[in-house]
This record gives C-alpha cells, structure tokens and sequence, in this order.
C-alpha cells in the first residue's frame, strides 16, 4: 500500500437507538416546553418574592383579595 491510496478501514457502526432521554425532546419541540415550565415557575416565584418583600415594607398589594 503506498502512502497516496486511501484507507480500507470500516466504516463505524451505525448506533443503535435505545431509548429517547430528555435532550432529545429538544429536537421534537417539548424542550421547548420543559423549558417556558421552568422560566414560568421562576417567575411565579420572583413575583412570589417581591409580594412577600412588599408586606414585610408595609404596602398591602393584595389587601382586597381575602376579603379584610
């Protein structure tokens, strides 16, 4: 064999899927909604938070909503 001619070698083997995990729902378009999941909770809580540091201050955001 001369140094100009190409490797004989195999090909690799193809893989064998068997099973999907959770980056492959990235592909289908549900890590897209794994992901607005996790932003909207994050924002619940932010809003949650702010709420919390607001009655600690004094101002009553939600005063009217259970009735007092």
């Amino acid at each position: 064999m001369t140094p100009n001619e190409p490797h004989t070698d195999q090909p690799p083997p193809q893989r064998v899927a068997v099973g999907l995990s959770f980056g492959d729902g990235f592909q289908f378009g549900c890590g897209f909604f794994a992901a607005s999941l996790v932003a909207t909770l994050v924002l619940a809580l932010l809003a949650l938070l702010v709420g919390l540091g607001l009655s600690l201050a004094g101002i009553g955001v939600l005063q009217g909503l259970f009735g007092s």
